[in-house]
Protein backbone atom coordinates (compact mmCIF):
# COMPACT_ATOMS: atom_id res chain seq x y z
CA UNK A 1 0.00 0.00 0.00
CA UNK A 2 1.23 3.44 -0.86
CA UNK A 3 2.06 5.68 1.66
CA UNK A 4 -0.06 8.92 2.20
CA UNK A 5 1.70 12.09 0.79
CA UNK A 6 2.69 14.23 3.89
CA UNK A 7 0.01 17.27 3.43
CA UNK A 8 0.12 20.22 6.10
CA UNK A 9 -3.23 22.59 4.97
CA UNK A 10 -1.73 25.32 6.94
CA UNK A 11 0.75 26.45 8.80
CA UNK A 12 1.08 25.31 12.92
CA UNK A 13 -2.22 22.51 12.41
CA UNK A 14 -2.05 20.49 14.82
CA UNK A 15 -0.44 16.64 14.62
CA UNK A 16 -0.90 13.59 16.32
CA UNK A 17 2.30 11.62 15.11
CA UNK A 18 2.82 8.56 15.97
CA UNK A 19 5.75 5.98 15.43
CA UNK A 20 5.90 2.57 16.28
CA UNK A 21 9.28 0.09 16.62
CA UNK A 22 9.63 -2.82 14.30
CA UNK A 23 7.43 -5.77 14.74
CA UNK A 24 6.09 -3.95 18.00
CA UNK A 25 8.83 -5.20 19.96
CA UNK A 26 9.33 -3.07 23.43
CA UNK A 27 12.59 -1.45 21.83
CA UNK A 28 11.39 1.65 24.18
CA UNK A 29 10.24 0.05 27.52
CA UNK A 30 10.85 1.92 30.09
CA UNK A 31 14.20 2.35 32.30
CA UNK A 32 15.37 5.35 34.11
CA UNK A 33 18.03 5.91 32.03
CA UNK A 34 16.05 5.37 28.41
CA UNK A 35 14.12 7.86 29.75
CA UNK A 36 16.07 10.09 30.42
CA UNK A 37 17.99 10.03 27.19
CA UNK A 38 14.57 9.89 25.26
CA UNK A 39 13.92 13.57 27.19
CA UNK A 40 17.57 14.45 25.81
CA UNK A 41 17.06 13.54 22.22
CA UNK A 42 13.51 15.72 22.96
CA UNK A 43 14.95 18.78 24.56
CA UNK A 44 17.93 18.96 21.95
CA UNK A 45 15.48 18.49 18.95
CA UNK A 46 13.40 21.53 20.47
CA UNK A 47 16.59 23.66 20.72
CA UNK A 48 17.63 22.87 17.18
CA UNK A 49 13.86 23.76 15.80
CA UNK A 50 12.69 26.13 18.24
CA UNK A 51 9.71 26.79 15.87
CA UNK A 52 7.94 23.03 16.75
CA UNK A 53 5.29 23.46 19.41
CA UNK A 54 5.20 20.23 21.30
CA UNK A 55 1.75 20.10 23.65
CA UNK A 56 2.07 16.20 24.68
CA UNK A 57 3.69 13.02 24.64
CA UNK A 58 4.12 9.33 25.66
CA UNK A 59 6.55 6.76 25.09
CA UNK A 60 5.32 3.44 25.28
CA UNK A 61 7.37 0.13 25.22
CA UNK A 62 6.84 -0.13 22.09
CA UNK A 63 5.45 3.35 20.29
CA UNK A 64 5.79 6.82 20.77
CA UNK A 65 2.72 9.55 20.67
CA UNK A 66 3.09 13.46 20.37
CA UNK A 67 0.92 16.21 19.54
CA UNK A 68 2.64 19.28 18.10
CA UNK A 69 2.82 21.41 15.46
CA UNK A 70 5.41 23.21 13.18
CA UNK A 71 5.38 25.93 10.70
CA UNK A 72 5.63 23.78 7.68
CA UNK A 73 5.79 20.41 6.57
CA UNK A 74 9.72 19.96 6.20
CA UNK A 75 10.40 21.69 9.02
CA UNK A 76 8.07 18.78 11.06
CA UNK A 77 10.19 16.63 8.64
CA UNK A 78 13.60 17.74 10.41
CA UNK A 79 12.10 17.69 13.99
CA UNK A 80 11.09 13.85 13.46
CA UNK A 81 13.91 12.82 11.49
CA UNK A 82 16.30 14.16 14.25
CA UNK A 83 14.09 12.79 16.89
CA UNK A 84 13.22 9.42 15.36
CA UNK A 85 16.94 8.42 14.39
CA UNK A 86 18.45 9.77 17.56
CA UNK A 87 16.13 7.85 19.64
CA UNK A 88 16.67 4.54 17.41
CA UNK A 89 20.57 5.01 17.96
CA UNK A 90 20.20 5.26 22.24
CA UNK A 91 17.96 2.78 22.41
CA UNK A 92 19.41 0.39 20.04
CA UNK A 93 23.01 1.05 21.93
CA UNK A 94 20.93 0.71 25.40
CA UNK A 95 19.31 -2.07 24.56
CA UNK A 96 21.79 -4.25 22.35
CA UNK A 97 19.60 -3.72 19.20
CA UNK A 98 21.26 -3.47 15.69
CA UNK A 99 19.05 -4.26 13.24
CA UNK A 100 16.21 -1.83 11.75
CA UNK A 101 14.59 0.08 15.16
CA UNK A 102 11.00 1.63 13.19
CA UNK A 103 8.21 -0.51 11.49
CA UNK A 104 8.01 2.82 9.27
CA UNK A 105 8.25 6.40 8.86
CA UNK A 106 6.01 8.64 11.48
CA UNK A 107 2.52 9.25 10.56
CA UNK A 108 1.37 12.70 11.26
CA UNK A 109 -2.60 13.09 11.21
CA UNK A 110 -4.16 16.30 11.43
CA UNK A 111 -6.01 17.35 14.26
CA UNK A 112 -8.94 19.93 12.93
CA UNK A 113 -11.15 21.01 16.05
CA UNK A 114 -11.29 21.08 19.82
CA UNK A 115 -13.33 17.88 20.17
CA UNK A 116 -10.83 16.11 18.38
CA UNK A 117 -8.07 17.83 20.26
CA UNK A 118 -9.49 16.60 23.57
CA UNK A 119 -10.14 12.80 22.47
CA UNK A 120 -6.63 12.48 20.91
CA UNK A 121 -5.25 13.82 24.22
CA UNK A 122 -7.11 11.80 26.56
CA UNK A 123 -6.18 8.74 24.38
CA UNK A 124 -2.39 10.05 24.37
CA UNK A 125 -2.61 10.34 28.17
CA UNK A 126 -4.47 6.89 28.81
CA UNK A 127 -1.26 4.56 27.52
CA UNK A 128 -0.44 1.92 29.67
CA UNK A 129 -3.99 2.11 31.75
CA UNK A 130 -6.02 1.11 28.68
CA UNK A 131 -3.99 -1.63 28.01
CA UNK A 132 -4.44 -2.79 31.67
CA UNK A 133 -0.93 -1.85 32.71
CA UNK A 134 -1.46 0.82 35.29
CA UNK A 135 -3.65 2.22 37.01
CA UNK A 136 -3.14 5.88 36.24
CA UNK A 137 -1.27 7.92 33.73
CA UNK A 138 0.52 9.49 37.00
CA UNK A 139 2.13 5.83 37.32
CA UNK A 140 3.65 5.22 33.79
CA UNK A 141 7.40 4.71 34.39
CA UNK A 142 8.11 5.83 30.44
CA UNK A 143 9.05 8.94 29.46
CA UNK A 144 5.88 11.11 29.55
CA UNK A 145 3.92 14.67 29.97
CA UNK A 146 1.25 14.24 32.54
CA UNK A 147 3.55 15.28 35.45
CA UNK A 148 4.58 18.38 33.44
CA UNK A 149 1.15 19.25 33.04
CA UNK A 150 -0.88 18.59 35.99
CA UNK A 151 1.97 19.75 38.42
CA UNK A 152 4.22 22.07 36.00
CA UNK A 153 7.26 19.51 36.92
CA UNK A 154 10.74 19.89 35.07
CA UNK A 155 11.14 17.53 32.17
CA UNK A 156 14.75 17.49 31.76
CA UNK A 157 17.04 14.73 30.19
CA UNK A 158 20.49 13.96 29.12
CA UNK A 159 22.63 14.29 25.49
CA UNK A 160 26.07 12.76 25.14
CA UNK A 161 27.85 14.45 22.54
CA UNK A 162 29.32 11.47 21.26
CA UNK A 163 30.62 12.87 18.17
CA UNK A 164 33.23 15.08 20.54
CA UNK A 165 34.07 12.09 22.56
CA UNK A 166 35.04 10.18 20.09
CA UNK A 167 37.17 13.23 18.50
CA UNK A 168 38.58 13.36 22.07
CA UNK A 169 39.82 9.37 22.11
CA UNK A 170 40.94 9.41 19.04
CA UNK A 171 43.55 12.38 19.82
CA UNK A 172 44.43 10.18 23.18
CA UNK A 173 42.76 12.10 25.79
CA UNK A 174 41.49 10.47 29.13
CA UNK A 175 37.91 10.91 28.57
CA UNK A 176 34.65 9.59 29.82
CA UNK A 177 31.22 9.80 28.15
CA UNK A 178 29.78 11.51 31.35
CA UNK A 179 32.16 14.27 30.74
CA UNK A 180 30.33 15.21 27.24
CA UNK A 181 26.90 15.02 29.08
CA UNK A 182 24.67 18.01 28.08
CA UNK A 183 21.20 18.54 30.33
CA UNK A 184 18.45 19.75 28.13
CA UNK A 185 14.84 20.74 29.64
CA UNK A 186 11.82 19.51 27.23
CA UNK A 187 9.96 22.70 26.99
CA UNK A 188 5.49 22.21 26.66
CA UNK A 189 3.68 24.30 24.67
CA UNK A 190 0.34 25.39 25.67
CA UNK A 191 -2.45 24.32 23.96
CA UNK A 192 -4.31 26.31 21.60
CA UNK A 193 -7.38 25.78 23.60
CA UNK A 194 -6.07 26.98 26.47
CA UNK A 195 -4.76 30.10 25.29
CA UNK A 196 -5.92 33.00 27.24
CA UNK A 197 -6.62 30.54 30.15
CA UNK A 198 -4.77 30.77 33.54
CA UNK A 199 -1.94 28.47 34.73
CA UNK A 200 -4.46 26.76 37.24
CA UNK A 201 -7.38 26.26 34.90
CA UNK A 202 -4.90 24.68 32.45
CA UNK A 203 -3.73 22.44 35.12
CA UNK A 204 -7.58 21.97 36.34
CA UNK A 205 -8.53 20.60 32.53
CA UNK A 206 -5.37 17.98 32.67
CA UNK A 207 -6.43 16.75 36.23
CA UNK A 208 -10.09 16.06 35.24
CA UNK A 209 -8.64 13.74 32.21
CA UNK A 210 -6.53 11.68 34.40
CA UNK A 211 -9.56 11.36 36.45
CA UNK A 212 -11.54 10.51 33.81
CA UNK A 213 -8.68 7.83 32.56
CA UNK A 214 -8.38 6.55 36.38
CA UNK A 215 -11.92 5.88 36.91
CA UNK A 216 -12.69 4.16 33.39
CA UNK A 217 -9.93 1.86 34.51
CA UNK A 218 -10.80 0.36 37.88
CA UNK A 219 -14.72 -0.31 35.80
CA UNK A 220 -12.81 -1.84 33.16
CA UNK A 221 -10.98 -3.66 35.70
CA UNK A 222 -14.44 -4.65 37.74
CA UNK A 223 -16.03 -5.23 34.32
CA UNK A 224 -13.48 -7.94 33.55
CA UNK A 225 -12.32 -9.53 36.80
CA UNK A 226 -8.79 -8.81 35.69
CA UNK A 227 -6.34 -7.31 38.04
CA UNK A 228 -3.41 -4.60 36.39
CA UNK A 229 -0.34 -6.58 35.66
CA UNK A 230 1.19 -3.16 37.32
CA UNK A 231 4.93 -1.34 37.05
CA UNK A 232 7.26 -4.01 37.82
CA UNK A 233 5.72 -6.22 35.04
CA UNK A 234 6.31 -3.43 32.47
CA UNK A 235 9.85 -2.77 33.39
CA UNK A 236 10.82 -6.60 34.03
CA UNK A 237 9.81 -6.97 30.11
CA UNK A 238 12.53 -8.15 27.57
CA UNK A 239 13.00 -5.27 25.28
CA UNK A 240 13.39 -7.86 22.16
CA UNK A 241 9.87 -9.18 22.79
CA UNK A 242 6.57 -8.45 21.22
CA UNK A 243 3.56 -7.69 22.06
CA UNK A 244 1.01 -11.41 22.08
CA UNK A 245 -1.53 -9.24 20.03
CA UNK A 246 -0.52 -5.26 18.58
CA UNK A 247 -3.43 -3.78 17.51
CA UNK A 248 -3.46 -3.03 13.39
CA UNK A 249 -6.16 -0.60 12.51
CA UNK A 250 -6.20 1.79 9.31
CA UNK A 251 -5.26 5.11 10.43
CA UNK A 252 -7.51 7.59 9.46
CA UNK A 253 -7.03 10.70 7.03
CA UNK A 254 -7.55 13.30 9.70
CA UNK A 255 -9.11 13.71 13.40
CA UNK A 256 -12.35 15.46 13.14
CA UNK A 257 -15.41 14.78 15.54
CA UNK A 258 -18.18 16.53 12.78
CA UNK A 259 -18.49 14.03 8.96
CA UNK A 260 -18.86 17.43 6.90
CA UNK A 261 -15.66 18.72 8.61
CA UNK A 262 -13.71 15.55 7.56
CA UNK A 263 -15.42 15.20 4.22
CA UNK A 264 -14.73 18.71 3.34
CA UNK A 265 -10.80 17.42 4.73
CA UNK A 266 -11.14 14.42 2.77
CA UNK A 267 -11.92 16.37 -0.80
CA UNK A 268 -9.49 19.41 -0.09
CA UNK A 269 -6.69 16.46 -0.03
CA UNK A 270 -7.51 14.90 -2.52
CA UNK A 271 -7.51 18.13 -4.99
CA UNK A 272 -3.73 18.71 -3.02
CA UNK A 273 -2.81 15.08 -4.21
CA UNK A 274 -3.66 15.61 -7.89
CA UNK A 275 -1.29 18.97 -7.78
CA UNK A 276 1.34 17.40 -6.33
CA UNK A 277 1.48 14.68 -8.65
CA UNK A 278 0.96 16.66 -11.53
CA UNK A 279 4.20 18.54 -10.37
CA UNK A 280 6.08 15.18 -9.53
CA UNK A 281 4.89 14.74 -13.33
CA UNK A 282 6.62 17.89 -14.25
CA UNK A 283 9.94 17.85 -12.46
CA UNK A 284 10.58 14.56 -13.93
CA UNK A 285 9.90 15.90 -17.45
CA UNK A 286 12.67 17.95 -16.56
CA UNK A 287 10.92 21.13 -15.82
CA UNK A 288 12.77 22.93 -12.95
CA UNK A 289 9.82 25.52 -13.00
CA UNK A 290 7.45 22.67 -11.48
CA UNK A 291 4.82 24.11 -8.80
CA UNK A 292 4.25 22.18 -5.78
CA UNK A 293 0.79 22.82 -3.89
CA UNK A 294 1.38 24.68 -0.54
CA UNK A 295 1.74 22.44 2.53
CA UNK A 296 3.55 20.02 0.38
CA UNK A 297 7.07 18.01 1.52
CA UNK A 298 9.33 19.19 -0.94
CA UNK A 299 11.06 16.16 -3.28
CA UNK A 300 14.97 16.44 -1.78
CA UNK A 301 15.80 18.07 -4.58
CA UNK A 302 13.89 21.14 -3.97
CA UNK A 303 13.93 20.53 -0.42
CA UNK A 304 16.21 23.80 1.70
CA UNK A 305 19.75 22.92 2.26
CA UNK A 306 18.95 23.64 5.88
CA UNK A 307 16.25 21.50 6.84
CA UNK A 308 18.60 18.64 5.43
CA UNK A 309 20.55 19.61 7.62
CA UNK A 310 19.05 20.46 10.48
CA UNK A 311 17.31 16.54 10.20
CA UNK A 312 20.83 15.11 10.32
CA UNK A 313 21.98 13.52 13.95
CA UNK A 314 24.32 15.41 16.27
Amino acid sequence: MARPIRHMPRPYTLFEVTIRTVQSRFLLRPAPLLNSLILGVLGRALEKHPAIRLFAFKVASDHIHLILAAPDVNSLAAFMNYVDGNIAREAGRLYNWRDKFWSRRYRPIAILDDASLVGRLKYLLAHGCKEGLVASPLDWPGASCERALLFGEKLEGIWYDRTAFYKAERRGQNVRLEDFAVRYEVPLARLPMLEGKSEAEARAFYRNLVSEIEAETRQRCLDSGRELLGVEAVLSADPHSTARAPKRSPAPLCHAAGRRLRQTYRRAYRAFVSLYRRAVERLRDGDPEARFPEGCFLPPLLCPPHLVEAAAPG
